[in-house]
């Protein structure tokens, strides 16, 4: 009785669905009268179209129905194209999980027939999936790979990488990591496809206004502001653009020009009757009004919102209201009313906190429910599939015993093969062998040469340092040689120390860097001015980095940067974590550029070559001798109007033993 309750549950969850998913005889005759695959073909595509955004279910019965057709040809594109289909439709129906096992067996067919194209699609459309489920790292790297694929399709279907780097973006704004975002945005906006293109062009703006804005670059915000300003025409876009354009002037303190755009943004947002839109300008031409000291105007447009709030639900705006309604009082110095929202804005706050307790106690409710339902689901199937093979047992054993004399004439000719096959795994074995012992080797000789490299950079290191203090002591500066040649111990000794071992870690190397840059700060007469940036989750004695990675970068800021311009020197090092495996360290100077520096040095006919940057290149090439990670670098010429403003070196370095 349990098998039959079990076998009635599957028969009647899959009438379930077939009932969800039964498509209407006049659509079925249409297609079945077409004898011609081709043409079937494109009308089954047709009517795929036609529902894919308009009724989901008629699109998921045509898909099945199309999917059933071409079950033969299970491994090419157009059977993968269907599943994408699938995707596409559980997506829409929320169904995250189905979607992206539909769109993996898509990949996987894409992949098998190397079709570029739609490795792209499918890369996007998992990404969209994966971002959904708040796999943030997962849909990144999915849109990294669609835009590599994308690339070969540039000149046909250019806007597909301007919308991947879009998509990018807001998934690094999700994040709240605004450099990302602002530098995919940035890409979007140089794209050709966008400066020819005004929606495109206008909301690439649009995203960088707010990007610029939040990395305080104010002037640069406002100038894509006005750029997306020209042009746009959309009611609601525009209203959300002045509301932008008001909230930078704000934050510049021309609360005159910000408030005269937050009630353009008003009247629009009324015109369009949206509520959500006039609540939030009159909340933020309330806030600008305190601001601007013009506090009966903002206790006006403050207690405007809260009217229009009571009849809104919208708590977070209700709490944003009360909260600056109990700044404001206070200003005005009327401390019971302003305690009085101070009250009421905590309760909603509370609330809030209610709510979302709630909700996620709802979501984990319904995500234990759906787990079960599927393990039932499983268990059926199961049994279902025991019952069968219970059924098949006896059939099996006549077979069996037909099959044992075949067996026994063939055990002869099995033994011979596998004696062949023993001999030939051992000829392979000792190649292995050979090969490895010549891997090491390779291996040696590479680490040998990383080992001459390093004592050439020690050495180049120490005679530049000991003329400096030639120099000091030449010059009678004995306490300035003294302290020099002390910190230069110091320094020497570190070196030393963690030269042996190949690696260091960052605290260890920040400790070196500046020790290297007061050494140098004493040889520029103090005319410099270094600062380090180091984000708390890589300052830990568990990351290791090469040795003597960083030093010689900083050391040609100096020498071909720095040393050329006669005040206002600075450097500036950062260190980042900027995934599980990536330590990322800039190093920027404001210095004459490598062009003025080149001419300088060209000039003055120097005998003395740069020797660091050339034994780096080569400690690099050997660092990243056959490693999947490598160690890589970019040098960015600053630049304003073509005049040089410095030098900036990106290092990403892969964290050893990651």
């Amino acid at each position: 009785m349990k098998i039959f309750y079990l076998l009635l549950l599957v028969v009647v969850s899959t009438l379930s669905v077939t009932s969800q998913t039964k498509l209407p005889d006049s659509l079925v005759s249409k297609i079945s009268t077409i004898k011609d695959d081709s043409i079937r073909g494109l009308k089954y595509q047709e009517f795929i179209n036609a529902y894919r955004k308009t009724d989901l279910n008629l699109h998921l019965g045509v898909v099945n129905l199309y999917l059933n057709e071409l079950k033969q040809d299970s491994l090419k594109s157009n059977y993968g194209k269907l599943l994408r289909e699938l995707g596409i439709n559980y997506r829409r129906q929320g169904k995250l999980d189905s979607s992206l096992i539909y769109y993996s067996k898509a990949n996987k067919i894409f992949l098998r027939n190397n079709d570029s194209l739609n490795i792209a699609k499918i890369q996007s459309s998992l990404a969209n999936v994966l971002k959904a489920k708040g796999d943030y790292q997962g849909a990144i790297q999915n849109i990294k790979k669609s835009i590599s694929y994308f690339k070969n399709f540039e000149d046909k279907i250019p806007q597909a990488i301007v919308v991947n780097k879009v998509n990018l973006g807001a998934i690094y704004v999700s994040l709240k990591d605004w450099k990302n975002a602002d530098k995919y945005f940035l890409e979007a906006f140089n794209h050709p496809f966008t400066q020819k293109t005004p929606p495109a062009l206008n909301s690439v703006c649009i995203n960088l206004a707010i990007t610029k804005t939040e990395l305080n670059q104010l002037n640069e915000a406002l100038k894509y502001a006005k750029i997306a300003e020209k042009s746009e025409k959309r009611p609601i876009s525009l209203a959300n653009l002045y509301n932008n354009i008001a909230n930078i002037y704000e934050k510049k303190a021309s609360y005159a020009l910000a408030n005269a755009y937050y009630k353009k943004s008003l009247q629009l947002y009324e015109k369009t009757n949206n509520q959500n839109g006039i609540i939030k300008s009159y909340n933020n031409l309330g806030n600008n009004a305190r601001k601007w000291q013009r506090l009966k105007e903002a206790e006006h447009y403050l207690l405007r919102a809260n009217t229009l709030l009571k009849d809104a639900d919208n708590l977070s705006s209700l709490r944003y209201n009360y909260q600056m309604l109990s700044t404001l009082y206070n200003e005005k110095k009327d401390y019971k009313t302003a305690l009085s929202y101070n009250v009421l804005e905590q309760a909603i706050q509370d609330s809030i906190y209610s709510l979302e307790k709630q909700k996620a106690i709802a979501d984990f409710e319904v995500a234990y429910e759906t787990e079960k339902i599927e393990r039932d689901k499983n268990l059926a199937n199961q049994q279902l599939k025991i019952a069968q093979l219970e059924s098949t047992k006896n059939k099996y054993l006549f077979y069996s015993a037909l099959i044992i004399l075949c067996l026994l004439l063939l055990a002869g000719l099995f033994y011979y093969s596998r004696f062949k096959a023993k001999k030939k795994a051992e000829i392979i074995t000792l190649e292995l062998k050979e090969t490895q012992k010549r891997l090491a080797l390779e291996k040696q000789y590479k680490d040998s040469e990383l080992k001459a490299l390093k004592a050439q950079m020690n050495p180049h290191f120490i005679f530049n340092a000991l003329n400096s203090i030639q120099d000091y002591i030449v010059l009678n500066q004995k306490s300035l040689a003294s302290d020099y040649l002390g910190k230069f111990a110091d320094l020497i000794r570190n070196y030393l120390h963690f030269s042996d071992t190949g690696f260091i870690s960052i605290p260890d190397e920040v400790h070196n860097l500046k020790l290297y840059l007061e050494l140098e700060k004493l040889r520029f007469e103090d005319a410099l001015i270094y600062n380090f940036e180091i984000e708390a989750n890589a300052n830990s004695e568990a990351i290791k980095i090469p040795t003597m990675l960083i030093q010689p970068y900083i050391e040609n800021a100096l020498k071909h940067g720095l040393l050329h311009k006669k005040d206002d020197r600075v450097l500036s090092i950062s260190i980042a974590k900027t995934s599980e495996k990536i330590i990322e360290c800039v190093v920027e100077d404001n210095g004459v550029g490598r062009e003025k520096s080149r001419a300088i040095n060209t000039k003055r006919q120097q005998q003395h070559k740069s020797f660091a940057l050339k034994a780096t290149t080569e400690r690099l090439n050997l660092l990243n001798y056959g490693k999947e990670r490598k160690i890589g670098v970019e040098i960015i010429d600053l630049k304003e109007k073509d005049i040089a403003k410095g030098t900036k070196v990106i290092l990403n370095i892969p964290i050893i033993g990651r």
